[in-house]
This record gives C-alpha cells, structure tokens and sequence, in this order.
C-alpha cells in the first residue's frame, strides 16, 4: 500500500454548526418618509427567509436606503416557522 492513501481516503468528520439554520417565513413592515410626501409610505413584504440570521430581511433594508429620497423611519419583522403542514404554494420559490 502506497504511504498516505489512508490518509487521503479518510473521510472527513462534518462541522457542526454551533446555531442551525431555519427557513421561516418573514414578514416585513417597513415605514418610509419621502422628501415629496408630507405624510409618508408604509411597505409590507413577505418571503422566505434564514433563522437567526435574517439576511433577506437586512438585505432589503439595504436596497430600500440605496435612493437618498427615501428614508427608512422604521421597521419591524415578524415569522413564523416553516414545517411539513405550512402551504408554501403562494411563494414563488427557486432554487440556486
């Protein structure tokens, strides 16, 4: 045997994650003032995001400060655990 294929060929141990990852459905209310309105704009997503992280919801946080006419006054998000019972048929879902 050659020296070093057991070593190789050995399988690696998997990392386990220290916190797992969920998939939640995530609502996101956002409140916006914008410079041409006095009175301001309220916008409500909803999608699938990750537990704890939440990078979709601080993504589009990010999208929505890009244009300097609007500002983000607050926002607050709330979700809800996916499991084998939760109807996803109305979410356009793809797959990377």
């Amino acid at each position: 045997m050659i020296l070093g294929l057991n070593e190789l060929f050995k399988k690696k141990k998997k990392k386990e994650m220290k916190y797992p990852i969920d998939a939640v459905i995530t609502n996101l209310d956002v409140a916006l003032k914008s410079d041409f309105s006095s009175t301001g704009h309220c916008a409500s997503f909803v999608f699938i995001d990750e537990r704890p992280a939440f990078p979709r919801v601080k993504k589009t946080l990010e999208q929505l400060k890009v244009n300097p006419d609007v500002h983000v006054v607050k926002h607050h998000y709330t979700w809800h655990e996916i499991t084998k019972d939760t109807d996803l048929s109305c979410y356009e879902i793809t797959k990377h």
